[in-house]
């Protein structure tokens, strides 16, 4: 571990003694992508770390504060979770009427609306060892608590990507139009355990966040697209998930 913390930041000076880099993909992703890229990264969609052992988060400095810890699709009983999701619980996407979205983040503390219909709400359920999704109509009444995810699935994928984090911070600016990263700090972190992970869960410090879209051209329009159920934290409160090392 000493060994790739050393390294990486080996390479993070020289990355930031390239200073103005110019993005090379638009869009919110492409500070992360564009750092990756950097340390000669291709990009892929393996559950492993970025970096040897070392799983890399790169934000904005006046960014909006939220981090995307991992994606995990629901692994309960309940077959083809995302897309019944949709179809029971979605809403008319604001371009595409005729099609459902479902998009919203959701916590363990307070019932969200998602919708005109539904409310949704995390429960932790320590007795089965799952999260369930538990879905309410306006008047509180359940409908349902079928989509779920096991302790078992999530503490796999938490402690095989995410056990060491390294963030590293950007500022931003355009030039002509198009978007120049500057990395001027990184920091590294350990994780403290999936106890702590549950706990900031039944808190609401970590929170689910729905993103299950459409296309909205091409040959594929009006089908389902999910950009992925992702487990979420403000930026603020990483230090109660993770211990600092340097």
């Amino acid at each position: 571990m000493e060994k790739s913390i050393k390294q990486l930041k080996q390479d993070f000076e020289r990355i930031k003694n390239m200073g103005w880099i110019e993005s090379r993909r638009q869009g919110p992703t492409g500070v992360g992508y564009t750092f990756e890229s950097l340390l000669g990264k291709e990009e892929e969609n393996f559950e492993l770390p970025d970096y040897q052992d070392i799983e890399i988060k790169t934000h904005l400095t006046f960014g909006r504060g939220k981090m995307k810890l991992f994606a995990a699709t629901p692994d309960g009983d309940y077959l083809f979770p995302i897309q019944n999701i949709v179809t029971k619980y979605g809403y008319p996407d604001k371009d595409l009427p005729n099609y459902k979205v479902f998009k919203g983040a959701i916590s363990s503390q307070k019932f969200t609306p998602i919708g005109t219909h539904y409310l949704f709400k995390i429960v932790v359920n320590l007795k089965e060892e799952k999260l369930q999704l538990l879905v309410v109509n306006h008047q509180l009444e359940k409908e349902s608590e079928e989509v779920s995810w096991s302790f078992q699935m999530l503490q796999e994928k938490l402690t095989r990507k995410l056990q060491t984090l390294a963030v590293v911070s950007a500022y931003q600016k355009e030039r002509n139009g198009k978007p120049f990263y500057q990395y001027h700090n990184i920091r590294f972190f350990s994780l403290k355990g999936f106890d702590v992970f549950l706990k900031l869960i039944e808190s609401g410090v970590v929170q689910i966040n729905f993103t299950i879209g459409i296309f909205k051209k091409g040959d594929r329009m009006g089908q389902l697209h999910d950009h992925g159920t992702e487990f979420i934290i403000q930026e603020k409160d990483l230090e109660k998930l993770y211990s600092i090392i340097s």
